[in-house]
């Protein structure tokens, strides 16, 4: 268990998502363990994005929502939007992923709530460049970082993932097979989870990944990935 403390870091949401099955195709089996957590939405399924219709909304069959509840939870869903959760599908906090599995998930296997915490000087960063054109709404971890509040207290740090930020959050490092590269360059392993298990380490990457060519363009960063009960724990 990493000794972080959660309130040195600023919040830029929290997602409800499933773990990765990791690509031999792609992924070095050397370094990554068989199941990845991530935030990256190149890799991983997320809930709640853009579920304010039938189409979007039969994603939540994969989330453990039973199609019986979907008129119910696009009325809920619409009613949240912009208030409580911003785009695509960032929760402004731990309690409306709550909500949302007691109200209408009925089978919770490998479901994992996630905050998305970055340091101070990264989340400056981000925000001074990295606002959406006028012509465009802005992202939902935009609008946390712009906040300034601290990662929601009660979770526990599993580790840091490198993620580009150009259109709202967009690529893991890990879908860019940067494991083996890191690895050889800088000396890193990833941890059981699949993430980088220093601030040090993911920085390292980070810079790597901003100097290359060979990536997708966007701010690269260290998140800090923080898992939280899927259900309210008692006081």
């Amino acid at each position: 268990m990493l000794t972080i403390d959660a309130a040195d870091y600023v919040a830029g949401g929290y997602i409800l998502t499933r773990r990765v099955a990791r690509d031999d195709a792609h992924h070095s089996a050397d370094l990554l363990p068989a199941w990845i957590v991530s935030a990256g939405p190149c890799l991983a399924d997320m809930a709640l994005e853009y579920w304010w219709n039938e189409a979007n909304v039969a994603e939540a069959a994969g989330f453990g929502v039973p199609e019986s509840s979907w008129p119910e939870l696009i009325s809920w869903y619409t009613e949240q939007f912009e208030t409580s959760i911003g785009a695509p599908g960032i929760a402004r906090s731990p309690d409306v992923i709550h909500e949302f599995i007691d109200r209408f998930v009925t089978d919770r296997t490998d479901l994992t709530s996630l905050g998305l915490g970055l340091a101070p000087e990264h989340a400056r960063e981000l925000i001074d460049n990295w606002r959406s054109p006028p012509d465009r709404g802005e992202y939902g971890v935009f609008e946390m970082l712009e906040r300034g509040v601290s990662l929601h207290p009660g979770g526990t740090a599993l580790g840091y993932e490198v993620i580009s930020y150009e259109y709202g959050l967009e690529h893991s490092w890990l879908c860019n097979s940067l494991e083996t590269l890191a690895h050889e360059r800088l000396g890193v392993t990833p941890n059981e989870h699949g993430l980088l298990a220093s601030a040090s380490e993911a920085a390292a990457v980070a810079d790597m990944a901003n100097d290359s060519d060979a990536v997708e363009p966007g701010l690269w960063l260290p998140w800090l990935l923080v898992t939280y009960p899927l259900i309210p724990t008692s006081p």
